[in-house]
């Protein structure tokens, strides 16, 4: 299968590039070529480039994903994480190829605490990114009805084989216990976090799912403190190395069953963790050390 991807040089997409490579033949949409207005003349440029690899699935992993700076410059967000998508949807749609786009659990912020959310939740976002997030949904899936939207759950990895990689919950979490520091964590979120690995295994599958929105992650309804004292365990730091603090409570929990209806299944935040270890060869207490 000919994939075509956008944001190869990031979190996500850097990992998928890689993985991909092994049994597609891939090719990256520059991210010079995505900045700027959405003008007919640069949809015509980005257009010129897609149908010169003709792919048949464009992969488009790139987008403002930092929550804060999204609140702040939120016409920057819109042109990223709505005004491009939506561009891309249509080019899509035009050169004959199927687009899948990566949303966010984000979308759930505001859904109150009685998940884990289906799909077919009512929703209302409270922050900007969420709101872009699922604004572009709506408009990629009428401009391309075959599209498929990822929602996406914080990810994790460490930063290794040259991949680039970004704060998450466990790098935070080592940094914090090498430090002999504590990692203040709410007790009130609830949501799942996933293996970045396992998310980019899983791609292949969604490439073939019928057009739509799916959740597309780790289940959990544990509060994030006991997702990183659960990890603590498993790779040998002290408890004390977290300190759950107290905060309005949240839940973005995804219900992942339409996704597993279709063979795509996912470790819970608890698993997920163990399957890193063993990809990375660790042994139990690798990183043994002590909060001070």
């Amino acid at each position: 299968m000919r994939v075509l991807i956008t944001g190869a040089t990031g979190f996500l997409g850097s990992r998928a590039a890689v993985s991909l490579r092994e049994s597609h033949t891939l090719e990256t949409l520059p991210s010079a070529l995505l900045r700027g207005e959405m003008t007919a003349a640069h949809a015509q440029r980005i257009y010129t480039a897609i149908a010169a690899f003709s792919p048949q699935v464009l992969l488009h992993t790139a987008a403002i994903s930092d929550i804060g700076y999204a609140q702040q410059h939120e016409d920057e967000s819109y042109r990223a994480n709505v005004l491009l998508p939506f561009t891309l949807a249509r080019l899509s749609a035009r050169a004959g190829c199927k687009l899948v786009f990566c949303s966010s659990d984000q979308v759930y912020n505001g859904c109150g605490e009685n998940g884990p959310f289906t799909e077919t939740e009512p929703l209302a976002p409270l922050n900007v990114y969420g709101r872009h997030k699922l604004e572009a949904e709506k408009r990629v899936l009428d401009a391309a009805a075959d599209a498929v939207c990822l929602r996406l759950s914080w990810m994790y990895d460490l930063p290794a084989y040259g991949l680039p990689t970004h704060p998450n919950l466990l790098t935070n979490l080592l940094l914090a216990a090498l430090r002999g520091e504590q990692l203040s964590v709410s007790q009130a979120d609830r949501r799942g976090v996933t293996y970045a690995r396992q998310v980019v295994e899983n791609l292949p599958a969604a490439f073939a799912f019928p057009g739509g929105a799916y959740n597309f992650g780790s289940e959990s309804m544990q509060a994030l403190s006991d997702v990183a004292l659960t990890w603590c365990g498993t790779l040998g730091l002290s408890p004390a190395s977290v300190r759950p603090v107290a905060g309005t409570p949240r839940c973005l929990s995804m219900d992942t069953g339409k996704a597993r209806k279709l063979g795509v299944d996912f470790d819970d935040s608890a698993a997920g963790i163990a399957r890193l270890a063993s990809d990375y060869g660790l042994s139990q207490g690798a990183f043994q050390t002590r909060a001070q």
